[in-house]
């Protein structure tokens, strides 16, 4: 309990201070709370859960990520990296799929990417390269959370896919925020959304256990 509390309260203190335009301390309680996800989930997985691994790894470069976010004249490996946490994200949810595929949920993902490329598309300019990106690797972790827990139905597999989902929203919210218009209350939004997500990442493989 007390871990979760400490990871909620660093993550307040991270958005606030990023709406607070403090951007130094933003990101060193973001670390904060990413470390503290990463301690959690290393304490109660155990070492032969393979899933698990692929997540402590997803939170490491994550980190890192967030780390060159910072400094701007690192952005493109910034973006790489984010990249590269989703896909361990990813690998994490197809390692434990087998049998067939339910093909209604690609679809439905595929088709929602679309609309909102497209809706988006207007002022990205030169970003569309990026964001196509960004969209397929998201549509295709949220597609493996989505197949796991058509599969298990448990609660494990379903806090997986809201987590999956809700880094989709929160991308989204960040292309919308800086690239259309702003959104009142954005960056609170952009913050909130991807911490949860990340919490509800971990939890999956803690209740898994």
């Amino acid at each position: 309990m007390w871990s979760w509390i400490s990871v909620a309260l660093s993550g307040y203190i991270s958005i606030y201070s990023y709406k607070n335009k403090d951007l130094q301390q933003s990101l060193v309680f973001r670390l904060v709370s990413l470390g503290l996800l990463f301690v959690l989930l290393l304490s109660e997985t155990p070492a032969s859960f393979a899933p698990g691994k692929w997540i402590l790894a997803s939170l490491l470069v994550s980190m890192v990520a967030d780390v060159l976010h910072y400094f701007k004249q690192y952005s493109r490996i910034s973006f790489i990296s984010f990249l590269a946490a989703q896909i361990l994200v990813s690998v994490a949810f197809w390692m434990q799929l087998s049998g067939s595929i339910v093909w209604w949920m690609p679809a439905l993902l595929i088709a929602t990417g679309i609309v909102a490329f497209f809706l988006l598309l207007p002022q990205l300019d030169k970003l569309i390269f990026p964001v196509m990106i960004m969209g397929g690797v998201l549509i295709q972790m949220a597609w493996a959370a989505g197949q796991s827990w058509l599969r298990l139905s448990t609660p494990s597999a379903l806090c997986g896919f809201l987590g999956a989902l809700l880094f989709m929203v929160s991308w989204v919210i960040l292309a919308i925020h800086e690239n259309r218009q702003p959104i009142k209350c954005g960056e609170y939004l952009v913050s909130g959304t991807y911490l949860l997500a990340q919490c509800l990442i971990v939890e999956a493989v803690l209740i898994y256990n």
